[in-house]
């Protein structure tokens, strides 16, 4: 995936990522190191299903874009993740913040249709703590991801502020 070209199956899939979640969730533990994942979700202002695949496809681009070579992007139905080993809830958020300054933009155009997109986005950070698992990690960022989404906020939420 060196030269990744911008394409939904340059994409790990969603069970592949799980495998590569858990051994990362296991060397994150091992070594005391921090692990982020990122959840998002886009949504456009038309509800046509090409529109939505545009806005899909600018999401792709978007973590292309973002993401280092040992991040671990996937495709979970219409929904992304973004494992980020050894990297820390202070990394992740400045990830984060590239992904939504680009959905912060102007109305898109795809194929000479113009619309506004809007970006979800929850994170969840495992510091080293030997208790967690990959589960807890994939439960807390989706927890995060659907706290922006209902509020509507266009910043990122990290789990660790929803438990205070």
């Amino acid at each position: 995936m060196e030269n990744r070209l911008v394409h939904e199956f340059e994409l790990y899939p969603f069970d592949e990522f799980k495998i590569l979640m858990e051994h990362e969730v296991n060397r994150s533990r091992r070594n005391g190191e921090p692990l982020t994942l990122i959840h998002l979700a886009v949504e456009t202002s038309s509800s046509p299903p090409d529109m939505q695949h545009g806005a899909e496809v600018f999401a792709i681009n978007a973590l292309n874009i973002h993401l280092r070579a040992t991040d671990i992007p996937c495709r979970k139905e219409n929904e992304f993740l973004a494992l980020m080993p050894s990297t820390d809830e202070t990394g992740g958020r400045i990830v984060c913040q590239r992904i939504e300054d680009l959905f912060q933009k102007e109305a898109q155009v795809y194929e000479k249709m113009s619309f506004k997109l809007f970006v979800y986005i929850g994170m969840a950070t495992l510091s080293g703590d030997r208790s967690l698992s990959s589960n807890k990690l994939m439960n807390s960022a989706a927890l995060a991801m659907e706290h922006a989404r209902s509020k509507q906020l266009i910043n990122t939420v990290a789990f660790s502020e929803m438990k205070s």
